[in-house]
C-alpha cells in the first residue's frame, strides 16, 4: 500500500483561527488522516523583529520573508502588542478533532527559544523546556502525546533521549528518506524517527510560485511507496486551491493519506535500520538542521 503521512504544524493563533477551518474540510472530504502537532506556549513573533538577536538567521528558519511567513499583525506580538496565549484556543478545538479521529502530538512551547537555543543548551535546560511542553500538552489535550516534532528540525542529544525516556512512540524531528532508529553522537536511541521526506511549500516558495511548488512535490511523490509531508497550518491555508490539487494528485498517484501513527503501526520495528543523525543544510532553510544520515552498520 502506498502511504503519505500528513504532519500538520499548528503553532500560531492564525493557524487555529483561520488555517484549520480551511484545511480540515479538505481532509474530511477526501477521508484523509493526519497528525496535528501543537505548540501550546505564548505567541511572541515580535521577537523576530529584533535585529540585535539575529532572528532572520535563526537555524532552520524559512528563507521567505517574515511578513510573508507570519503576516504583519502576528509579527507585532511580543514587541508592540501583547503576546497571545494559545492554550485556550487549542483546548476549544482539539476536542472536536479528537472526536473526528485525528492524532495529536507535541511541539515545543516557544519557537524562538527552541530554534535559536536548543543546539547550545545543556541537558538541564533541554529537559526543563521539554518537560514544560509535555506537561502543558497533557493538561490541555488530556492525554500523553504520541510523538514530538522540533521547530526547524533543531535538536540536541538530550532532546532525542527524552523521547525515549518519556515513552513516545515515535518522533518527526528530522528530514530524511524513510523511518529509522536514530544514532545521535554515537548513542543508539529507541524512539523511531519518521522524517519529513518531501519539501514543504515554504521551502520552495523562495524559488518559485505556489503552483510550480505543487508540481515539484507531485513529481517527487511519484517516486517511491511511502512519504511524509509537512503542512504549516498558518501559511499553507493561504493556498487552498493548490492544496486541493496536491491532495487530489496524491490520490491519483494511488496513495492513501494517513496519520504518522498509522504509518508507524505498519512498520516492522525489528527490521528498521539505524541511521546516524547529521547536521546538514536543507533547501529553502537557513543554516543546518537534523537530517537522516548514513546507515549503520
Amino acid at each position: 500500500m502506498k502511504l503519505i503521512a500528513l504532519k500538520i504544524d499548528v503553532d500560531t493563533a492564525q493557524a487555529i483561527r483561520s488555517g484549520l477551518p480551511r484545511i480540515i474540510p479538505l481532509l474530511q472530504s477526501r477521508a484523509m488522516g493526519a497528525t496535528f502537532f501543537w505548540s501550546l506556549g505564548s505567541e511572541r513573533n515580535g521577537q523576530f523583529l529584533r535585529p540585535a538577536l539575529g532572528l532572520k538567521k535563526m537555524p532552520g528558519a524559512s528563507k521567505i520573508s517574515l511578513k510573508q511567513r507570519y503576516g504583519t499583525a502576528a509579527l507585532l506580538l511580543g514587541s508592540f502588542r501583547p503576546v497571545r496565549r494559545l492554550e485556550k484556543m487549542v483546548k476549544a478545538c482539539v476536542g472536536e478533532l479528537k472526536d473526528a479521529g485525528y492524532e495529536h502530538a507535541l511541539r515545543p512551547l516557544n519557537r524562538y527559544e527552541w530554534q535559536r537555543g536548543i543546539r547550545q543548551w545543556d541537558a538541564s535546560e533541554t529537559e526543563l523546556a521539554y518537560e514544560k511542553a509535555l506537561h502543558c500538552f497533557e493538561r490541555i489535550v488530556g492525554e500523553k502525546p504520541v510523538a514530538h516534532a522540533a521547530f526547524g528540525a533543531q535538536m540536541n542529544r538530550t532532546a532525542f533521549r527524552l523521547h525515549q525516556l518519556n515513552g513516545l512512540k515515535f518522533a518527526s524531528d528530522c528530514r530524511g528518506l524513510s523511518p529509522f532508529w536514530p544514532i545521535v553522537q554515537g548513542e543508539y536511541l529507541r524512539c523511531v524517527q519518521i522524517p519529513v521526506t518531501l519539501p514543504m511549500l515554504e521551502d520552495l516558495l523562495p524559488e518559485m510560485g505556489t503552483d510550480q511548488a505543487v508540481d515539484e512535490i507531485l513529481q517527487l511523490s511519484a517516486v517511491g511507496e511511502t512519504h511524509v509531508f509537512n503542512l504549516a497550518a498558518d501559511l499553507d491555508a493561504n493556498f487552498i486551491p493548490q492544496l486541493e490539487r496536491l491532495f487530489d494528485g496524491w490520490l491519483a498517484q494511488g496513495y492513501q493519506v494517513v496519520s504518522l501513527g498509522q504509518m508507524y503501526a505498519g512498520l516492522d520495528l525489528a527490521l528498521l535500520p539505524y541511521h546516524h543523525v547529521e547536521q546538514k543544510s536543507i533547501r529553502g532553510r537557513v543554516g543546518e538542521a537534523a537530517v537522516q544520515g548514513e546507515p549503520y552498520p
